[in-house]
């Protein structure tokens, strides 16, 4: 028998391709549908033990399959690798009790094939009752970490309401209200593809650095991937404040890049690095070696 070879491959398909099937729920007339594809294990699970004698296809003629095996209430339907065409087959399934099921095979591209089908006579059965039970569980499961992140998104939006901080970047990413602070003029960063405005401000105990960024690409987009004021030849990171308009630059477009930190008692002596990261790697990325702050 292969189905106890086959059965570790059928299980670790993706949880995307395994689904439940309710006979009683069908529409009248209508038989249940398996997707199986070409070299692709299906494996199909009832909820009594099946009757390998009376499981078989009802079309005549040549087997498409590799296998069909039958092993307590598993039924495992693997089509050979060259059987990519076929039309629709009629499958039966005898259970011990000496009852029928019918149902219909579908040819389907691998990536929609079914992976695992359970297979339940009503939605009262045990089986199916579980099932939804667990459907439950994982939508409940995701509520809860949705919540939890919406609850850690909600306390850093109060933090910043009253971070003086995050209020300067905001201000800075603000073309008329920056204008007044961003007097001096700017230093040019740039690689291959960005090219980078710079301005310094010193404001209330803070320092800033704007960076007026250009995609120079043809035809990718740009994202910020993070940002960091960096210190001495271990390159400690200072705290430090990020904020991006817009948080994706298309190609030829421009925008805004503001870091603010609090400036260290030692400014004065000491130099560092600015620099943002992009996604894409060092052509990506913009630094500043030597600031001040």
């Amino acid at each position: 028998m292969l189905l106890p070879l086959l059965l570790p491959c059928v299980t670790q398909a993706e949880p995307t391709s395994w689904r439940h099937v309710v006979l009683s729920e069908l529409p009248p007339g209508h038989l249940a549908e398996i997707r199986i594809a070409a070299d692709v294990p299906t494996l199909v699970r009832f909820e009594s033990e099946l009757d390998p004698a009376g499981t078989r296809l009802q079309e005549q003629g040549p087997s498409l399959f590799e296998s069909l095996d039958v092993s307590g209430r598993l039924l495992l339907l693997h089509p050979s690798a060259g059987a990519w065409l076929w039309p629709r087959l009629h499958l039966q399934v005898r259970r011990m009790d000496g009852t029928s099921l019918t149902f219909v095979l579908v040819p389907s591209p691998p990536a929609l094939a079914d992976a695992q089908v359970d297979v339940f006579l009503h939605p009262f059965s045990p089986g199916a009752l579980r099932a939804a039970l667990e459907k439950v569980s994982a939508e409940h499961e995701a509520l809860k970490l949705r919540y939890a992140r919406s609850a850690v998104e909600l306390a850093r939006y109060r933090d910043d309401e009253f971070n003086p901080d995050v209020a300067l970047a905001v201000l800075l990413l603000d073309d008329e209200a920056s204008s007044s602070l961003l007097k001096e003029k700017p230093l040019e960063v740039s690689n291959t593809e960005l090219r980078a405005l710079l301005w310094f401000v010193r404001l209330a105990g803070r320092s800033a650095y704007v960076f007026l960024v250009t995609n120079r690409h043809r035809t990718v987009n740009w994202t910020p991937d993070g940002a960091g004021i960096l210190h001495g030849p271990a390159r400690e990171p200072l705290p430090v404040i990020v904020r991006a308009r817009p948080s994706i630059l298309p190609p030829g477009g421009s925008g805004r890049v503001v870091l603010v930190t609090r400036t260290p008692p030692s400014a004065d002596k000491e130099r560092y690095d600015v620099q943002i990261l992009g996604p894409e790697g060092p052509n990506w990325q913009l630094c500043y070696s030597g600031a001040k702050l």
